[in-house]
């Protein structure tokens, strides 16, 4: 019988954040566990393994990691800086930016890179006028600890908007204190909290812990 060797303390950080990431696959893409192990193309054995802790995510086949991160929405780098740190790293140069344009395929997309460009920057003065009008009007402080909590947990913005975390809720909530259940329900997965103490800091306005 093969020796069993256990886990470093770094690779049962490391495990944590793995099963983590697999739950929270299942939570966002509403899965079973056969129907991830479909999406990750792994047996369920394997699954359960993983689920158990007895596997180092490091020692986990790449090609099983791509198709994790795919249902995750994040990069496959992003991933494994979230297996080493507990952060999703999505650092892009504008070197990559200016490669990818010059590159065959940022030519064929550059109608569109442009179109989006004249998108953002109207929908950036039309934000500045509104904030310059919302300025004149005494108003509550904005609460913004959930919106900086889910930034510093790492919680990719295709994931929280599958949770349904999503702008408007994050804004009703940071302007008026205004949330439904869900939303308390959502942010507690995202950032492993109780969804009770979610509730209570949102109507306190006031950060948990």
């Amino acid at each position: 019988m093969a020796k069993v060797v256990p886990h470093t303390p770094i690779e049962k950080q490391q495990i944590e954040r793995f099963i983590s990431c697999l739950n929270q696959a299942m939570v966002s893409g509403q899965l079973s566990q056969r129907g991830l192990c479909s999406k990750i193309d792994v047996t369920i054995g394997s699954l359960t393994k993983y689920l158990r802790g007895d596997i180092a995510p490091l020692r986990v086949g790449l090609g099983i990691q791509a198709l994790l991160a795919q249902e995750l929405g994040v990069t496959l780098d992003a991933l494994y800086a979230f297996y080493q740190t507990g952060k999703y790293v999505t650092e892009v140069s504008v070197e990559q930016v200016e490669s990818w344009i010059r590159s065959e395929a940022g030519q064929l997309d550059l109608p569109r890179l442009l179109a989006s460009l004249k998108d953002a920057g109207e929908r950036w003065v039309d934000g500045s006028l509104q904030a310059h009008k919302e300025a004149e009007v005494a108003s509550p402080a904005l609460y913004t600890w959930p919106i900086e909590e889910l930034k510093d947990a790492g919680v990719s913005d295709l994931f929280r908007e599958r949770l349904g975390l999503t702008d408007e809720a994050l804004k009703l909530l940071a302007t008026t204190g205004e949330f439904e259940e869900e939303l308390a329900e959502a942010f507690g997965i995202a950032c492993n909290y109780q969804k009770a103490a979610v509730i209570e800091a949102f109507t306190k306005r006031t950060a948990i812990g």
